[in-house]
């Protein structure tokens, strides 16, 4: 998935996203445009700004612009 579908998937805020990357579970949790929760593992934010839950590296080092293409979302 590009980047800019996956940003445009959370704003969609109809689901939530689950994945895997690098063995550990995520999620994201869109509760509205200004306040989405991210899981990675044990680690839990929340941002209030859709370009920082982007370019976060909050993934093993890297960020959801960096690892969408790879991510297997069902």
């Amino acid at each position: 998935m590009k980047p800019d579908d996956l940003k445009d998937l959370i704003l969609s805020l109809t689901q939530d996203i689950v994945f895997e990357y690098k063995g550990k579970n995520a999620c994201i949790n869109p509760w509205n445009a200004n306040k989405i929760e991210v899981g990675y593992g044990d680690d839990i934010k929340t941002y209030t700004d859709i370009n920082d839950v982007m370019n976060d590296k909050f993934y093993c080092g890297k960020s959801l612009v960096e690892i969408a293409e790879t991510l297997d979302i069902d």
